[in-house]
């Protein structure tokens, strides 16, 4: 039991350090080609979900920098109530 709740929380924090290193992924729409999947030499336009970046960002990366960030601050001192 207690091996598995090791194995639960390593692989969440190896997910929380993946989210952190790498925050965004391929747009799932164009698949990173930053243009519309009917374009063509006439005819281009970017992507409306990434708007022509090609990436797009994982699920929880917002959390976690946000986090981090406040974790920062309050380690300055700065988040005093």
């Amino acid at each position: 039991m207690t091996g598995t709740i090791l194995l639960i929380l390593a692989v969440t924090a190896g997910w929380v350090i993946s989210l952190w290193l790498w925050p965004y992924r391929p747009c799932g729409r164009c698949r990173g080609s930053q243009r519309n999947r009917g374009s063509n030499r006439r005819r281009h336009g970017d992507c409306s979900r990434c708007s022509g970046t090609g990436r797009t960002q994982r699920i929880g990366s917002r959390m976690v920098h946000k986090a981090a960030l406040d974790i920062s601050k309050y380690l300055k001192g700065g988040m005093r109530k």
